[in-house]
Order: structure tokens, then C-alpha cells, then sequence
């Protein structure tokens, strides 16, 4: 009996080895299946992230280009206001020491003054003048109209450190409100 079982048996284990191979081949298959799809997932996520990369490459160059363009309008504002106040300051020195070596003279509107030390004021018969309410002239002192023109170029010195201010907001920030009118009237 045991002879007659050996053709069924050896049919069995034929049989399953071929199922066997069957079911390896079919995991085979499928696992090649999910390789490809990962393999495929993977470059996608590469391709991501690469464009990711670039998008942010490309925004720091913007980033820096905008830094770039604020530093030169910066350097530029600079350069005007220092060349302008230089030149304020030649003008206010020259005409500083113009003032007080009597070579210019500033001139006030007085509508009354007396004259001091006994020395008498002047004026035509019939004419408006000092004393009696009418418009006179006179020299300020060489020494005092120095003083006053210092006190005015010291306010110039104010409003040149306003005008800087301004000009560096306007440089780093070129949609502040004013910061238009600004750049138009350079």
C-alpha cells in the first residue's frame, strides 16, 4: 500500500513546490510592484524638495539683492547729506568770519532807538525815522551779528541730522509714507 501512496505522495510535493513556487513567484512580483512605487514616491520627494530648495535659494537672492539696493541708496543718501552739510558748514564759517571782520553786515528794521553815549541820531526834517514810530535801519555789531548767525547755523545743523534721518528711513524702508516726495525731490 505504501507503493501505491509513493505516486500521490511525490505528486503532492510536486504540487506544493510548484504552489510554493508559484506564491514566491507571485511575492516576488508584488514586492517588485512596491519597490517601483517607492522608488517612484522617493524621486517625487526628491523632485520637492529640490524645487523646495530652489525656491529658497531664489528668495534668499532676492532677500540679498533688496538688502544690496537699500545699502546703496544708503551710501548715496549719505554721500549727499555729508557733501551738503560740508557745504553748509563752508558757507556758515566764511560768512561767520565775514560777520565778524566787518565785511558783511547784518541789517535790522527798528522802529525806535536812541543812541547811546550822547552821540545824537539824525534824520531829514519831514521824514519817517527813528523816534517817532517810522521804519529805520540799523547795523548789528559785527561781534553780535557773528553770535546770531552761529545760533542760526547750529538750528542748520538740526535740521541737516533730521533731513539724514530721513533719508536713511526712506533708503531702508522706500514705501514710508513721504519717502515718494523725498526721492522725486533729489
Amino acid at each position: 500500500m505504501l507503493k501505491a501512496l509513493i505516486p500521490y505522495l511525490i505528486a503532492a510535493l510536486l504540487g506544493a513546490a510548484a504552489g510554493a513556487e508559484v506564491a514566491h513567484l507571485i511575492g516576488a512580483r508584488q514586492l517588485a510592484a512596491e519597490q517601483a512605487a517607492r522608488a517612484k514616491d522617493n524621486e517625487q520627494h526628491a523632485n520637492d524638495m529640490l524645487n523646495v530648495s530652489r525656491a529658497a535659494l531664489e528668495g534668499e537672492q532676492r532677500a540679498i539683492d533688496a538688502h544690496n539696493v537699500a545699502q546703496d541708496a544708503l551710501a548715496a543718501a549719505d554721500a549727499a547729506i555729508t557733501q551738503e552739510k560740508d557745504a553748509h558748514e563752508a558757507d556758515n564759517r566764511n560768512y561767520r568770519s565775514a560777520l565778524a571782520a566787518g565785511t558783511e553786515r547784518v541789517r535790522v528794521a527798528v522802529r525806535n532807538c536812541a543812541a547811546v553815549g550822547g552821540n545824537a541820531v539824525t534824520r531829514s526834517p519831514g521824514a519817517a525815522g527813528v523816534g517817532d514810530g517810522g521804519a529805520a535801519v540799523a547795523d548789528l555789531d559785527p561781534a553780535v551779528a557773528e553770535r546770531v548767525f552761529r545760533v542760526a547755523g547750529d538750528d542748520q545743523h538740526e535740521i541737516d541730522k533730521v533731513k539724514a534721518l530721513q533719508a536713511y528711513v526712506c533708503a531702508v524702508r522706500p514705501k514710508t509714507p513721504g519717502c515718494a516726495t523725498q526721492s522725486a525731490a533729489r
